[in-house]
């Protein structure tokens, strides 16, 4: 078998996990519309959340923002070896018409400077410390990989408890943007994105959600 059709084949059954929701051989339950594919079903998604709870990919895209940011609160710290290779990006703001409209054109749009959001990828180097990037889908299916950043375990700097921190700042001294994951379930991850303010606080964090890994690490393009 070769290698595209095996990472073709570990992204389908990612894929299915998820939307099946056999997490920990559980049971598929009915959860809301979903804004990407607008299917409908009889449950929305609802505090108080719980990382207990069963997450399949209809249940995730549900979330809005407060209640990634809750979920992501209550959850433990990504483990630095668990995450290797590539991972798929989402930025759920169900029921949030604008918001998905401002997150469209700023991370999914091919004809913007940053392209559209692929996700992420990492690639641990020691017991608590790594390296990762960005992919990007630009015009005519090139997929570019940039953005890059080092890894490590650490006290995040939104709540002060155990997250895998993500520092852009290795590679680019012009940003203070700072990424902290956690794991809400197998294969589902949480993250919140911070930069400094002026009175050297941190900002109002970003919120997405990775789902993987897809396939394997590859490295940077840089172009």
């Amino acid at each position: 078998m070769n290698s595209v059709l095996t990472k073709s084949l570990t992204l389908l059954v990612i894929l299915g996990i998820l939307i099946l929701g056999v997490f920990d051989g559980a049971n598929v339950p009915s959860y809301a519309q979903s804004e990407a594919g607008a299917v409908k079903s009889k449950e929305p998604a609802s505090m108080p959340l719980s990382p207990l709870d069963n997450w399949d990919l209809l249940k995730i895209l549900s979330l809005n923002r407060d209640q990634v940011i809750e979920l992501w609160s209550q959850a433990p710290a990504a483990p630095m070896a668990e995450l290797n290779g590539h991972y798929m990006g989402l930025v759920p703001n169900h029921d949030d018409p604008a918001q998905q409209l401002s997150t469209g054109d700023y991370m999914y749009n091919e004809s913007s400077v940053r392209g559209y959001w692929l996700g992420k990828a990492y690639k641990p180097t020691t017991a608590t410390a790594g390296i990762g990037y960005n992919r990007w889908r630009l015009p005519g299916g090139k997929v570019v990989r940039n953005g890059q950043f080092s890894t490590e375990m650490g006290k995040s700097l939104i709540d002060g408890k155990p997250a895998l921190l993500m520092y852009y700042a290795t590679y680019n001294s012009n940003t203070t943007l700072v990424d902290e994951i956690r794991k809400l379930n197998d294969y589902v991850y949480l993250g919140l994105g911070s930069t400094e303010t002026a009175d050297g606080t941190r900002s109002d964090p970003g919120h997405f959600i990775l789902i993987g890994p897809t396939d394997e690490w590859v490295g940077v393009t840089d172009f």
